[in-house]
């Protein structure tokens, strides 16, 4: 009965993250601390710990952690400890999912939990986006904001990548039910399914964010692949093709705001005095960054600056080369793989590489499309930001990385 109870609290505690994540960020820390006092207090550990090596798929799991351990070891070379302990303050939910998951028992984790799991975070990404668009009508109507439906202006206390991020994640997720089981599901759910993944859709134009509507297409093609394996049939695959295109033609041409921002990045990238003399454009200012970033990575090639120096190694790095508008905003890498290469050095970014490949040629090898979806939206993402930085960007990868991985697919044949 008390193990019961445990569980339950385990699968409220996934069921609340999920939904929160998109919602209100600032209440993710609270539920994460009932979680790890839930699993303390379950004491299931004493049973699961022996078995870490006799089952793969716990060891596996377990090695999602290493990442932090890694960072936890830069600290022993930096000499900034106050930004190292912050750093790895933010970073915490690498080292705690991937020893919860490891250490838990999941068979109460069903694939039926962990569809409410991830209708949860839909139904987060549906009602943070109405608050989002209540919020910006209400500035609108009293400040009048120009483009007040877009990027920034929009996005309110999230970063519009992030906000892109989960919506196309929330987009793979329908995609994803929309061809399971197809042929018997209601028309009603259907339809519910389709106007859920144009709204979506919709909030990624709104959202402005380049990557987001790479990644966008990328999840469409997803589709189209999963349509082809399930052998839906050639005429279904062509119709769903070309409606998928007109809905992204027709898109663009509703909220031509993104595409401009595009045409304007694309612009300012090919002056090349621009990017030497004045990078404010966010994408010129990334390439200025990611010049920099490849630049103290020779310099560091081996073990990195260290977990505490990082972002006084990059400001460094910025007054030398007169970036002034980057160094006032003290930036960071703009790219992950950039900024733990330059951390933790060529080890430090094999393993991240590692832990992001090995999942996803698992997850192709065994046809888990909602992992795979995942895990490309996760590592595109992290060639423009550094989201394993912010608090938004390490709960959204840390968790559902082990939430799929941990599927019962991985636990049988890992």
């Amino acid at each position: 009965m008390r193990q019961r109870i445990h569980q339950r609290i385990f699968l409220i505690t996934c069921i609340l993250l999920a939904f929160f994540m998109p919602v209100f960020p600032k209440i993710l820390p609270v539920i994460i601390f009932v979680m790890m006092a839930n699993w303390m207090a379950s004491g299931i550990y004493m049973k699961t710990v022996p078995r870490l090596f006799s089952e793969k798929w716990r060891v596996m799991t377990l090695s999602f952690a290493l990442l932090y351990l890694f960072y936890l070891a830069g600290m022993l070379y930096s000499s900034n400890h106050d930004y190292g302990w912050f750093d790895l303050e933010v970073k915490l939910s690498l080292f705690i999912f991937p020893v919860i998951f490891a250490t838990s028992d999941l068979s109460v984790l069903t694939g039926s939990w962990r569809r409410i799991i991830s209708g949860s975070f839909i139904a987060g990404c549906i009602t943070g986006a109405l608050l989002l668009l209540a919020h910006t009508w209400m500035v609108n109507e009293r400040f009048g904001v120009p483009d007040a439906f877009y990027y920034t202006n929009l996005s309110w206390y999230f970063h519009s990548s992030y906000l892109a991020m989960y919506y196309t994640f929330a987009t793979g997720i329908a995609l994803c039910w929309l061809t399971a089981d197809y042929t018997g599901r209601a028309s009603m759910a259907t339809a519910g399914l389709l106007l859920l993944i144009l709204f979506l859709e919709a909030m990624i134009f709104l959202c402005s964010s380049k990557a987001g509507l790479i990644l966008l297409v990328i999840t469409q093609a997803l589709f189209v692949v999963l349509l082809i394996f399930k052998k839906a049939g050639l005429a279904r695959i062509i119709l769903v093709s070309m409606v998928m295109i007109a809905v992204f033609a027709g898109y663009s041409r509703i909220f031509p705001f993104a595409f401009t921002r595009i045409s304007r990045a694309d612009s300012m990238v090919s002056s090349a005095q621009t990017v030497q003399a004045n990078p404010t454009d966010g994408t010129v200012a990334r390439m200025a960054i990611w010049k920099v970033s490849a630049g103290l990575i020779r310099q560091h090639f081996l073990f990195g600056v260290g977990t505490g120096d990082v972002k006084d190694v990059y400001l460094e790095a910025y007054q030398q080369q007169q970036l002034y508008p980057v160094y006032r905003k003290k930036l960071n890498a703009h790219n992950q793989y950039f900024q733990t290469f330059v951390t933790l050095g060529v080890f430090g970014f094999s393993l991240m590489a590692a832990l992001l490949l090995i999942p996803l040629f698992r997850a192709l090898r065994k046809g888990e499309y909602l992992y795979v979806s995942f895990l490309l939206i996760f590592a595109i993402n992290i060639l423009f930001e550094s989201m394993l930085e912010s608090q938004a960007g390490v709960i959204f990868y840390a968790f559902f990385n082990v939430l799929f991985f941990t599927g019962d697919g991985n636990k049988q044949q890992g």
